[in-house]
């Protein structure tokens, strides 16, 4: 007499792994933000550190409370992302032609010095790999993508332009960065808003499928 032999089942994962995923991915950018906060405080000057680092929680926050739970759906969204983040390339040409690093070094005399080759190869080069990575996160719904998202939309836009126009008045002058921190500021509240309502509406349809498939039966 032959043993019958269960059959394992393939079906979505229950709510209990899917909770599991969630609390990991949280997890994750909790870990990988508090080792960034820690390397820029250690390298670059205190005042560029502080600005991402509080722009790395406040994106963490908002996250959490939005597309962490939500990820985004609409090409609206991705869009204008990826339209920021080209205008990030054409900001970043005017910091670098106006010597951002050694400018921003002097502004606030500090001792930690910031080479140009620095400022390259990290905020050109490897946050631009990252933010590419993003929106390609983005577009299968990962919910670490969407962080990126949002890290963007408040460090590299809300917060780097807000600070371009701070700068200038502390100096009594033109700062590098000043003349296309306006196209930065617009560019990341939209992004913020698209962001904001995208959640909201995927929130809403989550609330409201169940209902009518309930009604249905």
């Amino acid at each position: 007499m032959s043993a019958l032999v269960p059959r394992s089942r393939s079906g979505p994962p229950s709510e209990a792994v899917l909770g599991r995923r969630d609390l990991l991915s949280a997890a994750v950018v909790a870990v990988a933000i508090t080792g960034f906060s820690g390397w820029v405080l250690m390298s670059l000057p205190l005042q560029a550190a502080g600005i991402l680092v509080a722009a790395s929680w406040l994106a963490f926050a908002g996250w959490l409370r939005t597309t962490y739970v939500h990820p985004v759906r609409s090409r609206k969204v991705i869009a204008t992302y990826l339209c920021a983040v080209a205008f990030q390339l054409v900001h970043m040409s005017e910091e670098y032609l106006g010597g951002f690093p050694h400018e921003i070094v002097d502004l606030f005399d500090s001792p930690r010095p910031w080479s140009e080759e620095a400022f390259l190869l990290t905020f050109v080069f490897g946050f631009g790999a990252l933010w590419c990575l993003g929106a390609a996160g983005a577009l299968y719904r990962i919910r670490i993508a969407n962080y990126i998202l949002w890290f963007y939309a408040v460090g590299a836009g809300l917060l780097n332009a807000i600070s371009h126009f701070v700068f200038p008045m502390i100096r009594g002058g033109y700062f590098p960065g000043v003349y296309t921190a306006a196209g930065h500021l617009v560019l990341s509240l939209l992004l913020i808003r698209f962001l904001v309502q995208e959640a909201a509406q995927l929130k809403t349809a989550s609330v409201a499928e169940p209902a009518q498939k309930s009604a249905d039966r």
